[in-house]
């Protein structure tokens, strides 16, 4: 389901500013804001587009496998997590696991499962032990699969069984664990 397309701009600090000195940047570096078609297109008019928290942390979310151009990602993929908890007040929650859950649900009914699949997998890199965020990407992956949404078929399957291996079903809402189970026995149909 795409309603809204969207774009993940990457914008340039210099390690000398204020940001730059509160994440201890050692040289400049490029963060990801996630923007609605209608922001990116104020932004490549360069009209006034007030980039906040929520521009960010989704940035880094949907951004944080992107590859851009002459852009380094490595501080960015370091500094994502602290980043991201530093921003927990601006959404009213204390649980980084929550968050990502919170914004992949939004992301999936705004802009499809491909681009909530996106943040959910950022989040199995940030909190590789969360059960839940894996159980949500399991979701998102089985759909993407059956709506034939992924450009490698047999790898998505591949990284669905590894997930759901991964899932430690104790850990889980009792009511997610028979369609927990529902979801090994679809990855072995595939």
């Amino acid at each position: 389901m795409k309603s809204e397309k969207y774009a993940v701009i990457w914008k340039h600090f210099d390690q000398e500013s204020a940001l730059g000195k509160r994440l201890n940047a050692s040289q400049d570096f490029s963060l990801p804001y996630f923007l609605t078609t209608e922001e990116k297109s104020k932004f490549d008019k360069k009209e006034q587009l007030s980039l906040n928290p929520f521009h960010l942390v989704m940035g880094l979310l949907v951004g944080y496998f992107d590859k851009p151009p002459e852009t380094d990602t490595t501080f960015t993929k370091k500094k994502a997590k602290t980043i991201i908890e530093d921003n927990l007040a601006s959404f009213k929650t204390d649980s980084l696991e929550n968050l990502i859950l919170d914004l992949s649900n939004f992301l999936r009914d705004s802009h499809g499962q491909t681009v909530s699949l996106q943040s959910l997998m950022a989040g199995i890199e940030l909190i590789p032990k969360s059960s839940a965020i894996k159980y949500d990407a399991c979701i998102d992956l089985i759909s993407c699969i059956d709506d034939d949404e992924l450009p490698d078929r047999i790898a998505a399957v591949q990284q669905l069984k590894l997930l759901l291996s991964k899932i430690d079903p104790s850990t889980l809402d009792k009511t997610l664990v028979e369609d927990y189970l529902k979801m090994i026995e679809i990855a072995n149909d595939y």
